[in-house]
């Protein structure tokens, strides 16, 4: 049965974790499947909606263009980077499911932020796990997104 849920994730887009292509990100899903999870304490794949994303790849897929077009970094297309800056690997903090009447906002709590310096030193040692090179240069675009969604249907999009 369908219901609200709170999520809070620590988010960064796959780009800025030096995925240069489509393939190569969902290469990189598959062979980390096993280890990932959208339970807290997890890493994964988001679980947004990212339907302008995979809308800009469907019409790249459907006119053939060449491989350096797939490049998640979207240059080709400007108008797409304030709007689609996905796909995204979450790192899983919480979930709440489901959520109870009292605690439910109905997403007008919802929010995404940069992290503190305080959060970007803690947390920094579990991306690490996943990617031994990973910077505190890379920590700023890791953001603390925290929403309410149904589950019925896919999460918000929050960056």
């Amino acid at each position: 049965m369908s219901c609200w849920r709170r999520t809070t994730v620590l988010r960064i887009p796959a780009i800025y974790l030096g995925f240069e292509y489509w393939d190569q990100w969902k290469d990189f899903i598959r062979k980390h499947e096993g280890d990932m999870s959208w339970d807290p304490g997890y890493f994964s794949n988001a679980l947004c909606e990212n339907y302008l994303y995979e809308d800009y790849y469907k019409w790249i897929r459907d006119n053939e263009g060449a491989k350096s077009s797939r490049r998640l970094d979207l240059g080709l297309f400007p108008q797409y980077i304030k709007t689609v800056p996905g796909p995204f690997l979450d790192y899983y903090l919480d979930e709440i499911c489901p959520l109870t009447d009292e605690e439910n906002t109905y997403g007008s709590s919802n929010c995404a932020r940069p992290l503190t310096e305080k959060e970007k030193k803690k947390y920094l040692p579990l991306f690490r796990k996943l990617f031994p090179d990973f910077t505190m240069e890379q920590m700023e675009k890791v953001h603390y997104c925290r929403y309410e969604w149904y589950d019925g249907c896919e999460a918000a999009y929050y960056y």
